[in-house]
């Protein structure tokens, strides 16, 4: 899903749109260590920006390729995904336009981190560890060097852009949560949902991070 997330980005770059974006990856845990995962893409806000722009550009190419190479992008991981042994009731929803929601269920935690994986090959890093009442997420960092700027100004820029980029975690968990090493999450009150709302400046700046312990009942 990082390589799904830095192709549509590195487009998105190119024209200025990457504030106006939402990101949310939802995880539900059963008690076995099985579970549902859900990623949500959010481009309405940006679709529309894009609309504003429409008129300037005379070869009336720049939407439908943008348009296109999300698209496109999605479908390629989205078929890599459905691929590994082990993912059932597969679905990417693209019924509203740009939004795109991949969705899916996962026999064991192996098997999430291959679809978190998929199209990195041998470079797959493994997010997430479980054990019975525990799950741990491995904190990777983003950085604005993944996306390749030549210069720090370039850097800069894309900082101030993702400023307004949303990214939301939620973790829906068997049991009640005993204890969460991140503090950035707030837990729900019947202890069993943590949520963390966040911007990806945050993120690549290492103010927030996304690692952490949670043992729960």
């Amino acid at each position: 899903m990082k390589k799904l997330f830095f192709t549509i980005f590195s487009a998105l770059c190119l024209f200025g749109f990457v504030g106006c974006l939402d990101i949310v990856e939802e995880l539900t845990v059963n008690k076995d260590g099985s579970g549902h995962y859900v990623s949500t893409l959010d481009a309405v806000k940006m679709s529309e920006q894009m609309a504003l722009f429409a008129s300037m550009d005379s070869t009336g190419e720049m939407i439908p390729k943008m348009k296109n190479t999300m698209d496109s992008s999605f479908l390629v991981t989205s078929l890599a995904i459905k691929e590994i042994k082990g993912i059932s009731n597969f679905n990417l929803d693209t019924s509203k336009a740009y939004v795109y929601i991949i969705s899916y269920d996962f026999k064991d935690i192996e098997t999430l981190n291959k679809a978190l994986g998929a199209g990195k090959g041998a470079e797959q890093q493994k997010i997430y560890a479980w054990e019975k009442g525990k799950i741990t997420r491995k904190d990777v960092p983003l950085s604005v060097g993944d996306l390749n700027l030549q210069d720090d100004s370039q850097k800069e820029m894309m900082k101030g852009f993702m400023a307004d980029m949303k990214y939301k975690v939620i973790y829906n968990l068997p049991g009640k949560v005993k204890n969460a090493t991140n503090k950035s999450f707030v837990l729900s009150e019947d202890k069993k949902i943590l949520k963390l709302d966040t911007n990806f400046s945050d993120i690549m700046d290492g103010k927030i991070k996304l690692g952490g312990e949670v043992s729960y009942k």
